[in-house]
């Protein structure tokens, strides 16, 4: 007997090259008060500064670092409130989208601080300020999920707090905006929506819907990525990784993910390294000691992806990568065996508990000596 489930998406999507000319109609639609969300290196592409003309009078934010911290979303919602905004819009990758819809939700409480919901477990209501979220990677699928990822320096913790209030309003995705990503970027970027579209789909919590966009997205992905690695302006091809991001976070904003971005955690942390690099560094292993437990669910996982076994996907996982400039061993990634211990004890956030392998610290040890050749 097939097990229940149930699927929501309550945002609006537009997608397509050059749906970012509608943002002056869309922000006409909200209000007049306007907060323009980027960061530092975005804000100065001749396509943010487009999309500000076309808003016209409006307030800009860009101090959101690339692992936004509580006090970037402190600041940003400090700034909402002030102007007393009808609306956001957020350009940036996810670290800019996670910080504007962390924001805007806490812009309408009347707590100083975003750190009482994600360090202290305190709940969002409902209220928000109506964000338009407009991503320039394709990596993150934040325009379309109920999560942040945020650092808080302060108490040493970093990880995701979820809200239905966190939706976006309307996402607009397009993908010429990606076209001048760098090819770290790409890469990271990339595989980061790889990650999400195979932890949605072994994940204990996963369902027949986000399943078959899990599948497409690793297809897209698997299909995509090279070629834009040799020919960046692609159109074709950044399109498909466009979409493939998007239908990869739909595909885990249910599920959620598992012990790939549980891990992913202290490696940012402690390491620095980006959220998609971090959930990529142990994707190879988390593949090989999931599929085992999933009856047969993941070979056709890669049969549907174009490959043989799990053996040679994983070997092309591993190859984008190397071809992307990405670290694949401790050693790359600059982290000395000594770490290893500490690495183990702080991966153990709730996320791991929607892995179909009950993970132990031993498993991790084996995964971190594995990555130390």
């Amino acid at each position: 007997m097939q097990k229940q489930w149930d699927f929501k998406l309550p945002v609006r999507v537009r997608f397509g090259s050059g749906v970012r000319e509608e943002i002056t109609a869309v922000v006409a639609q909200c209000g007049e008060r306007v907060v323009l969300v980027g960061d530092a290196g975005v804000a100065e592409l001749d396509f943010f500064k487009e999309m500000k003309n076309r808003i016209g009078l409006c307030t800009v934010f860009t101090d959101v670092e690339p692992n936004p911290t509580v006090a970037n979303v402190d600041a940003l919602a400090g700034v909402i409130r002030e102007v007393n905004a009808d609306v956001v819009v957020a350009v940036g990758g996810g670290s800019v989208l996670d910080c504007a819809k962390a924001a805007c939700c806490l812009a309408c409480t009347e707590e100083p601080s975003v750190r009482v919901f994600h360090t202290e477990g305190k709940k969002f209501g409902r209220d928000r300020v109506p964000l338009i979220a407009v991503p320039t990677t394709a990596g993150t699928g934040s325009e379309v999920t109920p999560f942040a990822v945020l650092d808080d320096r302060e108490k040493g913790v970093k990880g995701p707090i979820a809200s239905d209030s966190f939706y976006p309003r309307l996402a607009l995705i397009d993908p010429e905006l990606t076209y001048s990503l760098p090819l770290k970027i790409t890469a990271a970027t990339g595989l980061d929506a790889l990650s999400h579209a195979m932890e949605g789909y072994w994940s204990k919590n996963h369902q027949p819907i986000c399943d078959l966009m899990a599948m497409e997205a690793a297809r897209l992905i698997f299909k995509s990525l090279p070629v834009v690695y040799a020919d960046p302006s692609n159109a074709e091809s950044r399109a498909a990784m466009s979409y493939a991001a998007l239908l990869a976070g739909m595909a885990f904003q249910l599920p959620k993910n598992a012990m790939v971005h549980a891990c992913s955690f202290p490696l940012s942390n402690r390491f620095h390294m980006p959220h998609g690099t971090a959930c990529a560094f142990t994707l190879e292993f988390a593949l090989k000691l999931n599929a085992p437990a999933m009856d047969g669910r993941m070979e056709a996982f890669a049969r549907y992806c174009g490959f043989f076994s799990i053996e040679e996907m994983s070997a092309v996982i591993r190859n984008l990568k190397v071809n992307g400039g990405l670290p694949c061993t401790l050693k790359d990634a600059g982290i000395p065996k000594a770490e290893v211990s500490r690495l183990v004890e702080e991966s153990f956030h709730p996320l791991m508990n929607n892995n179909p392998v009950p993970v132990t610290a031993q498993i991790l040890f084996q995964m971190y000596e594995e990555l130390a050749v």
